[in-house]
């Protein structure tokens, strides 16, 4: 077994309302793992902080450009462990939260390997989560919604 390398990341749930903004993932390297389903996010350059990465790779994945104070949270953390084509992975991952309302995702600005990484764009609601067959990360990821949209609700 290989000794897995340490990586930091940010995500974002992008809510609108009810609903979260989803990515369907897939690996050449590892076609047997996919798809998935995963928030807009990912890993931290250098000394980059959270929610700077987070800003940042909204915008390189969406298009959307917003500033960090627009950005609840951190609301959830978590500790991954995947492997990759280079070897395993032990991911530190943030989750940010960004309510806005559903909007056009533009590519334009993703790297030749988000392009190739990164497929379909979907909103999510809770019961969709909960119905779905597909894999869906964070797992906890309907209830984690539901919470967030409860507690904005009673704001």
């Amino acid at each position: 077994m290989d000794e897995a390398m340490a990586r930091r990341a940010a995500r974002i749930l992008v809510i609108d309302s009810d609903r979260v903004l989803l990515f369907c993932c897939t690996s050449a390297h590892r076609p047997e793992d996919g798809p998935w389903w995963i928030t807009p996010g990912g890993g931290l350059e250098g000394a980059e902080d959270a929610r700077s990465g987070a800003v940042r790779e909204l915008a390189e994945e969406t298009g959307l450009v917003v500033g960090e104070e627009e950005l609840t949270g951190p609301v959830f953390e978590e500790e991954i462990e995947y492997r990759t084509w280079s070897g395993t992975q032990r991911q530190r991952q943030q989750y940010f939260v960004l309510q806005r309302a559903a909007f056009e995702i533009d590519r334009r600005a993703q790297t030749d390997w988000e392009r190739r990484f990164i497929g379909e764009a979907r909103w999510w609601t809770s019961a969709e989560l909960r119905a779905a067959t597909e894999t869906v990360y964070p797992p906890n990821l309907a209830d984690l919604i539901d919470q967030l949209t409860s507690l904005a609700k009673e704001a």
